[in-house]
């Protein structure tokens, strides 16, 4: 008996992507994003059909699908307007915080700074506190109208790397703070840097920490498969380190404050620049067998220098508050303090320096594409990893009064700002156009109890199927 079976509609016409994949019995579980409910009545579960047959299926498989009488009721209004929007906020959004904090830093620190650069720098300063803002209320909005997302998001191997990106958005708001708002506002500037850097510290070592069990519980993680976006969780701790390093150095605060958060800070930069070692290791290991990612995500290969030059500058300000701080007590002599900003200053310059292979490896692999790949948000991963790099180029260049590392800074804070151009423009013609919004997609259907089944979605088209009475009518 012939099993009956129906195409999957896809909206970009029907020779688009998976025109081809069609539902049928017998196929294994997998992974989801997005929940939609489907109604059942009591009658047998058909399957998606073997992802093989569907070679563009590559973010995960079909999953169970639907019998031969199941009627899909599809929620039509999350697909358009400001709820298509907040249903495809992703973690990875908040990349865009990054990467526009990061161009204020940058703008406040260059060695051959002037007047004029601090106006830029307010600006892109407020604007990067706009976007966090909005992007936080997008995102508890998310998990609020649909909270089924949020252990989906969690349980998915990609998305929840992207977790990382929000401690990260947060410390550059209190770098800036720490730069910009305290020397102009006093104390209570201070107090609030102070508050939002433990806020920061405690989500970074939390998401570290988690999202790591994670990849080695619940994700399916193999090498092909594994990209630079593991290091995000990892490079948060990190930037807690380096973010609090500067907190630390704030005269408004007390002494014991101050010790307290250099110590929190030292076990931070040990927590996330190891683990970050160790996954750099594991991800040249991936490069030596499977190559370079594939064009869509090359970008990508910037992210592995988050762990070097995050790691340089996180070091170079713990050493720098420990010779601040350990001259006003009596816990440890002295000279401790130096000693700790000698071995920060030269560990800082070591990891620089291991910076610099990688730093060609992504250069390479984008030049090798002759750019062309598509601009995607990804593109903002770029900015974050180079400007950890360029701060502690920044540093090298106060502490060693060398013009040399202050002309590679410059040049460096130069091509990050004019990347940052092309991604907000970018990024502002996305929004509008819909692009970084997309539509559910790629569905998977799993048994509930009663006549409910629960659809999750993972690639972006729309399907709709078919009862046994249209299929004979064809």
């Amino acid at each position: 008996m012939r099993i009956p079976s129906w195409p999957i509609e896809n909206p970009f016409g029907r020779a688009g992507r998976f025109a081809s994949c069609k539902f049928r019995p017998g196929m294994p579980n997998s992974l989801s994003e997005t929940t939609i409910a489907v109604t059942q009545p009591p009658s047998g579960v058909m399957t998606p059909v073997n992802p093989s047959e569907c070679p563009d299926a590559q973010f995960g498989d079909l999953e169970k699908g639907l019998s031969d009488k199941t009627e899909i009721d599809l929620p039509r209004q999350d697909d358009h307007g400001w709820r298509r929007i907040v249903r495809g906020f992703t973690p990875s959004m908040f990349s865009i915080t990054m990467g526009t904090g990061v161009v204020a830093i940058l703008l406040h620190q260059m060695p051959y700074n002037s007047s004029w650069t601090n106006y830029p720098c307010y600006i892109v300063f407020g604007l990067n506190v706009l976007i966090f803002v909005s992007a936080l209320l997008i995102s508890i909005l998310r998990y609020a109208l649909w909270p089924e997302l949020w252990p989906a998001m969690i349980n998915h191997p990609t998305h929840s790397l992207f977790l990382g990106c929000f401690p990260m958005g947060l410390g550059t708001i209190v770098n800036l703070i720490v730069l910009v708002c305290v020397p102009a506002w006093g104390r209570w500037a201070a107090t609030m840097a102070w508050v939002l850097w433990w806020i920061d510290a405690a989500l970074a070592v939390t998401i570290c920490c988690s999202v790591a069990f994670l990849m080695i519980s619940v994700h399916e993680v193999t090498p092909e498969k594994l990209t630079a976006a593991c290091l995000l969780p990892a490079v948060s701790c990190i930037v807690a380190a380096s973010t609090g390093g500067q907190v630390a150095q704030m005269e408004a605060l007390a002494a014991h404050e101050a010790l307290w958060t250099l110590l929190t800070c030292y076990c931070c930069w040990a927590i996330g620049f190891f683990v970050g070692l160790m996954i750099l290791c594991i991800y040249f290991y991936r490069l030596l067998l499977f190559k370079l990612p594939s064009q869509e995500v090359v970008v990508s290969v910037f992210l592995s220098l988050g762990p070097l030059g995050q790691g340089s500058f996180g070091i170079l300000q713990c050493g720098k508050a420990a010779k601040m701080i350990f001259p006003k007590l009596t816990l440890l002599p002295s000279e401790a303090g130096t000693i700790l900003y000698v071995m920060g200053l030269i560990m800082g310059l070591v990891i620089w320096a291991m910076a610099i292979p990688w730093m060609c490896f992504a250069v390479g692999s984008v030049l090798r594409l002759k750019f062309r790949f598509p601009f995607n948000i990804g593109w903002w991963a770029f900015l974050y990893p180079v400007g950890g790099v360029a701060s502690a180029t920044i540093t090298l260049s106060a502490e060693l009064d060398s013009a040399f590392f202050g002309v590679i800074a410059e040049v460096l804070t130069a091509l990050i700002v004019l990347v940052w151009i092309i991604c907000f423009v970018r990024t502002i013609r996305g929004a509008f156009t819909g692009e970084l919004f997309p539509k559910p997609g790629v569905c998977e259907l799993r048994p509930d109890s009663g006549a409910k089944v629960k659809l999750h979605i993972f690639r972006c088209f729309k399907t709709r199927t078919r009862t046994n009475a249209d299929h004979r009518n064809e």
